[in-house]
């Protein structure tokens, strides 16, 4: 039999490096919203499976709570 791979622990990013990436990507995007950055950021330093969740429940045609 084979060897199993051992599961890899998520990769962990600092404050510091986030600023860093906001301040890199801020300038080559100068029409995007810094607000918005910081939510694209940090979801891509998250390791996968870790996101938010929302869960949608559906009362009427067209309307949706969360």
């Amino acid at each position: 039999m084979g060897r199993t791979r051992s599961p890899r622990r998520p990769a962990t990013v600092s404050a510091a490096d986030l600023v860093k990436q906001k301040l890199r990507i801020g300038r080559l995007l100068p029409d995007i919203d810094p607000g918005d950055l910081d939510l694209i950021l940090s979801g891509l330093a998250r390791p996968f499976g870790s996101g938010r969740r929302f869960f949608l429940r559906e009362i009427k045609p067209g309307v949706r709570i969360f």
